[in-house]
């Protein structure tokens, strides 16, 4: 058993945080959101994930949809081998939006709201994989609100980046929270202290390692 026994409400438009000791499933908890889990092998989920009203792990409800409404950003940048620009696109262009003035739209504001734009508007044609480790984690924002989620989920996502680029970051966070619901997994106490609204502690409870 990962995680048991949990019933948590995450507020609209503020920044909750999940804390935790190592091992405790706060990053398996954050995957239920949504859907995320369903790529292990073997993984059982008993229980409801609400959300307006409806409950994601219902039969007829697309996952795919789901985690385009409830986008999710990991603990190491992850950009794709191709050109900033196509990086951001790519979520667009997998719905067939082809327009090229669309496109550029989408492009510059979801960079802008990513604090992004003025380091990369003059190189977007440029590898993403040039980038610095906090820039590329900027641009992963970038690509996942390129598609219009309501919720963001955060798994650790400055735990690889040196503190200059940490603090770019959770700035970043606190600026995205007039738009977006944010649910961020942190081991850092002073990070949940910095940048969230509301704080869920999970514990661990040896030895079957169970969550409440």
């Amino acid at each position: 058993v990962a995680v048991n026994n949990i019933s948590i409400s995450i507020p609209e438009r503020r920044i909750t945080a999940i804390i935790g000791p190592s091992g405790c499933g706060k990053s398996t908890l954050l995957r239920s959101f949504n859907r995320m889990n369903d790529f292990i092998p073997e993984v059982n989920l008993k229980g409801q994930v609400m959300y307006r009203g409806i409950d994601i792990y219902e039969k007829n409800v697309d996952p795919v949809e789901v985690r385009r409404k409830i986008g999710m950003v990991f603990q190491k940048p992850n950009p794709f081998p191709k050109s900033i620009y196509e990086n951001v696109a790519y979520g667009l262009r997998i719905q067939g939006i082809n327009s090229k003035r669309v496109l550029d739209d989408a492009v510059e504001k979801s960079l802008k709201a990513a604090a992004l734009w003025g380091e990369v508007k003059d190189r977007l044609n440029d590898s993403a994989l040039g980038m610095s480790g906090g820039q590329q984690q900027r641009l992963v924002i970038a690509r996942t609100i390129a598609v219009e989620p309501e919720v963001l989920l955060l798994d650790e996502p400055a735990s690889a980046l040196d503190p200059i680029s940490t603090l770019k970051i959770e700035e970043l966070i606190n600026e995205l929270k007039t738009d977006y619901t944010i649910v961020i997994v942190t081991h850092n106490m002073q990070q949940a202290a910095r940048v969230s609204d509301f704080l869920s502690l999970l514990h661990s409870s040896e030895p079957t390692r169970q969550a409440e």
